[in-house]
């Protein structure tokens, strides 16, 4: 029996996917870090991290403005704020914490760079989703079909 890797293939990423999505141009506050190890045994600090607002964002990926340019490729990664985070996320969950997050990590690879504003100071960069936690991505999705 010949497996076709065609059929098995997902579809091919593009920004649409993002953007089509519905109700995906919510704006939403982010903090954005090139993803990287360090050799020793602790993740990194991700120097040069930048906050910015969403302009699309699905379970699939997200376009943003940032202040810098990242190469194509390059990974990164984004901790997204959604308005009461914690309490949606305890719908789904069955366990507390002491402290309560207000935002949720993704790991993403940038797909597309584009020069906005005034001598292309700022940047509009989008990313396909890599990782994402898939109680995150339930919580994310239920945020985006409320009609507000």
């Amino acid at each position: 029996m010949e497996n076709n890797i065609e059929d098995t293939k997902e579809t091919e990423f593009t920004i649409e996917l993002v953007k089509s999505f519905p109700r995906s141009n919510k704006k939403l506050s982010l903090e954005v870090g090139v993803y990287c190890l360090t050799a020793s045994r602790e993740f990194s600090r991700t120097p040069n991290k930048h906050k910015g607002q969403t302009t699309f964002i699905s379970p699939q990926g997200l376009e943003f403005q940032a202040p810098k340019s990242y190469p194509l490729g390059t990974l990164l990664k984004i901790a997204v704020a959604i308005p009461d985070y914690w309490t949606r996320k305890k719908k789904f969950i069955e366990y507390s914490r002491i402290d309560t997050p207000s935002d949720f990590k993704i790991l993403a690879k940038v797909v597309g760079i584009q020069d906005i504003g005034k001598r292309g100071r700022k940047k509009l960069v989008q990313v396909e989703t890599v990782n994402i936690d898939e109680i995150d991505e339930q919580v994310l999705k239920n945020f985006l079909q409320e009609a507000k």
